[in-house]
């Protein structure tokens, strides 16, 4: 783990001096839970596992002519695996860096692009069962990407190079998305658009999403859809997605359709804050992917804790 570190520093010096600055920020989350998966195909298992636990590194400094530069690394760390020779590291989640100032901000490299921020994102807020089955929820490499506000609106454009075919680093993927904010209301709209690439025709995503609260209820909706040149099916690719959060409880449900089957999940969660930094999450989930018909019913419990490092 310690060369792995020296190594992330070399890497965000040599990205960007100014990710070594001023702000510098190193710390670690440590995630480990307890599983219950109980499956129509595979026998049910008890397990205690990992959930994502990671280092993150970030770091700004201001620049004499107004501007910010800005940096973020984060690695995914697996406490399983701790092999002779291992350091445990086992992904890279985030290595960008950039600029921001009045215009907005530009980040070059791996990291969420446009159409998470401006709508997948908003209905992500499970600690794990969350976002399944959506378009555009992970994070990706070879993004470059604006992001903006004024007054109400937040607006975000992103172009993403293609990392699978050999030889093929032209931009391939551009996205564009925009939220209204008023207070806790938000509305917002985003497309995603493939370009030719060899053999494969380019597609498109589209996606709205609407969230707010109703007193004491905070409301989630989206809707997304993908022609099949975008999705790589047979049909077009539509998802809906519904979560509502009171007080720590949450709660996701998303229903897909591909055309011929109607994938879909649901998630029941709670988060329980111990201290500073320290919190468990519960969460129960079930799953039916409907290609061929499987559920599978999920149980969690996960102890997550954060401490500074530097």
């Amino acid at each position: 783990m310690y060369k792995k570190l020296l190594l992330g520093a070399a890497l965000a010096t040599f990205i960007s001096p100014f990710a070594m600055a001023d702000g510098n920020s190193l710390t670690a989350s440590v995630r480990i839970g307890a599983t219950y998966v109980d499956s129509e195909t595979v026998d049910s298992d008890f397990s205690f596992r990992n959930f994502g636990s990671r280092i993150k590194w970030s770091g700004e400094k201001d620049f004499e002519n107004g501007l910010t530069g800005i940096g973020y690394l984060e690695f995914g760390f697996n406490p399983d695996n701790n092999s002779r020779g291992s350091s445990g590291i086992d992904r890279t989640r985030h290595a960008w860096a950039g600029i921001k100032g009045g215009f907005g901000s530009v980040k070059v490299g791996a990291q969420y692009a446009s159409f998470y921020d401006m709508v997948s994102g908003h209905t992500d807020i499970a600690w794990w069962g969350s976002c399944w089955t959506q378009f555009e929820c992970s994070r990706e490499t070879r993004v470059l990407k604006y992001s903006g506000s004024a007054g109400g609106l937040s607006y975000s454009a992103s172009a993403q190079a293609n990392p699978d075919v050999e030889g093929d680093d032209d931009a391939d993927q551009f996205e564009f998305g925009v939220n209204y904010n008023y207070g806790d209301f938000v509305v917002g709209f985003a497309t995603s658009v493939h370009a030719d690439s060899g053999d494969n025709d380019g597609g498109t995503l589209l996606g709205g999403v609407v969230k707010g609260k109703a007193g004491p209820v905070g409301l989630g909706l989206t809707y997304q859809i993908a022609d099949e040149d975008f999705a790589n099916a047979a049909d077009d690719v539509s998802n809906l997605t519904l979560t509502g959060k009171f007080g720590n409880a949450y709660a996701v449900y998303n229903l897909g359709d591909d055309g011929s089957n109607n994938p879909q999940y649901g998630t029941l969660g709670y988060t329980l804050n111990i201290g500073a930094g320290s919190l468990m999450y519960f969460e129960y989930q079930f799953v039916d992917d409907d290609t061929p018909a499987d559920e599978e019913t999920i149980l969690r419990a996960t102890y997550k804790y954060d401490f500074g490092v530097i």
